[in-house]
């Protein structure tokens, strides 16, 4: 017992020296400028001020987090967050615009390495390190763990005796392509050399087989329900042509394409004429008649008359097809 109490006060004694050292001493190095003890070369730094040692430590590893974020240029909205789980931080960056992107990395190893607080302004400054080393070492991991992904897609792309089948291994792998430039943008970063892995399978490579498949897939758009709108045929060719597929006749298609659409005017409601649109497609193989996969998109639109409200819910149609039917078509490969 008596050794505990000559220990406690002995901790007491250097905690009450740190403190006073660091009053005497004025600010450490890392406050403004490079840490002797964490050197640039091996460690990436954050640095966080706060009225309380909390707020302090999460700026700081916010500072360090932001090394990872993956700017989308034509976003105009974004936010970032991290979120600590053990000895794990979770960072998210999401972007919203025409782009969506989101990507999360965990990182093992950020560390609150320091913590002073300025004897005038009574603030609390905290320093977050992580190891270039550990943070490459993690990295490469998890691009090692996406290229696996990758090749097997294509793999199985290149197995794969349907041509949907082919288009849907490949469309994932581009997918995985693409998430992985977050993780090698921040290789990049991590590695003193500036260097990343190089990708197995360029994503310029995958899309040009994407378009080769593209051109092979034959589609006829078949309209069954108009709801009363011969327009609606040239807008399901139309997204069809938009969606990158080869719009074929009757004879020549190995699919086909149905479009149902259904228009109700809901009334007057707050001097606005409302009208609601109901868009179904289904993907259907000519021969076997195998419906391969369908999908329903509800529309609203609103104008000052009928008329104009029925012409902008076409318009959103329009819209909708063109931004959504490749996807659509895409995910019916799997059905």
């Amino acid at each position: 017992m008596m050794q505990f109490h000559k220990i406690r006060k002995m901790l007491f004694v250097a905690i009450a020296l740190f403190w006073a050292g660091a009053a005497w001493g004025g600010q450490p190095d890392w406050i403004n400028g490079s840490s002797a003890e964490y050197p640039d070369e091996k460690y990436l730094v954050g640095r966080g001020v706060g009225a309380t040692e909390a707020e302090a430590q999460n700026r700081a590893r916010g500072d360090l987090a932001t090394i990872f974020e993956v700017r989308v240029q034509v976003a105009n909205e974004n936010t970032t967050s991290v979120a600590k789980s053990g000895d794990k931080e979770q960072v998210s960056k999401l972007a919203t615009q025409r782009v969506s992107a989101k990507t999360d990395k965990v990182i093992s190893g950020i560390n609150i390495a320091k913590i002073w607080r300025d004897p005038e302004t009574k603030d609390f400054h905290a320093f977050a390190v992580l190891s270039r080393a550990q943070a490459g070492a993690s990295l490469r991991e998890e691009l090692g763990k996406i290229d696996d992904e990758m090749q097997q897609q294509i793999q199985a792309s290149q197995a794969a005796q349907d041509s949907l089948l082919k288009l849907g291994a490949l469309t994932h792998a581009l997918n995985v392509s693409i998430k992985r430039e977050g993780f090698q943008a921040s290789l990049k970063v991590v590695n003193p050399s500036g260097h990343g892995v190089e990708a197995p399978v360029s994503q310029a490579t995958i899309r040009t087989q994407i378009n080769d498949i593209l051109k092979s897939v034959q589609i006829t758009p078949e309209v069954a329900d108009n709801g009363g709108v011969a327009e609606f045929a040239g807008i399901l060719k139309g997204g069809l042509a938009a969606a990158g597929f080869l719009a074929t006749g009757t004879e020549s298609a190995d699919l086909v394409l149905i479009g149902k659409l259904s228009l109700i005017d809901l009334g007057r409601r707050e001097n606005w004429n409302w009208v609601r649109a109901t868009v179904e497609v289904s993907l259907v193989e000519k021969g076997s008649g195998r419906v391969r996969g369908s999908k329903t998109w509800p529309v609203k639109a609103s104008a000052q008359d009928e008329q104009t409200a029925r012409s902008r819910a076409l318009i959103e149609v329009e819209k909708l097809f063109k931004q959504e039917l490749r996807s659509a078509i895409i995910e019916f490969a799997s059905s």
